[in-house]
């Protein structure tokens, strides 16, 4: 799937406009390009930027919480990028070359 599909399904999948799907895939590109050292996406790793759009959604309203207790029952959020997302990255992750002189 394409950068153009993905966003089709965020909108379909989430019922949002496709301004704010652009801008949670877009998000989410960044994150991964970051993560894995790369300038454009390769491989299935468009999968894993809609899956991190998905998860930006879900956590819009409580941005820097790192656990939440409501009525007894209590939530533990995850930091950056999940570990099961991670785990499909490290496939496409490349080293940096650094010169020591």
């Amino acid at each position: 799937m394409n950068d153009a599909q993905q966003i089709a399904a965020l909108v379909t999948r989430l019922g949002i406009s496709t301004e704010l799907a652009t801008d949670y895939y877009n998000d989410g590109v960044a994150e991964i390009l970051d993560y894995t050292n790369r300038d454009k996406l390769v491989g299935n790793m468009a999968v894993y930027a809609k899956k991190l759009a998905i998860i930006a959604y879900n956590r819009d309203g409580i941005e820097g919480e790192s656990a939440r207790t409501e009525g007894g029952v209590s939530n533990t959020l995850e930091l950056g990028i999940p570990l099961e997302i991670r785990h499909g990255l490290n496939k496409y992750r490349t080293a940096k070359v650094v010169d020591l002189q």
